[in-house]
């Protein structure tokens, strides 16, 4: 199986939470890896996502922590909308944390 991995920086400029991490993060530049494993399909190329971990200096030293890739976008957001009057503040919406309680999105069938 063919894998792959992408890295990319994600800078804060103010502190930020994400789940699974007991302490406020500080602001700064985290580097994010994530790795694809290559579906086996005849039709299309495609990949899917195994993996999103991100590299906190924790005590002095570096570690990698798996994160979830929407939780992280989410947070970027948050920090991102500080500098925008009128946006969302920093806190979670309301709906992101109903959304995340629920789950998956279950669509109904569609009638014919």
């Amino acid at each position: 199986m063919t894998m792959r991995t992408s890295r990319k920086t994600a800078t804060f400029h103010r502190p930020f939470v994400l789940q699974g991490f007991a302490h406020v993060l500080p602001p700064g530049d985290y580097v994010i890896d994530t790795e694809e494993e290559r579906l086996d399909t005849s039709l299309t190329l495609a990949w899917r996502r195994v993996s999103t971990v991100m590299r906190v200096r924790v005590a002095g030293a570096v570690e990698c922590r798996s994160v979830d890739p929407d939780e992280l976008s989410e947070a970027l957001l948050r920090d991102g909308a500080q500098d925008a009057p009128g946006s969302p503040s920093s806190r979670l919406s309301a709906k992101f944390r109903r959304d995340r309680a629920r789950g998956p999105l279950a669509y109904p069938a569609r009638r014919t």
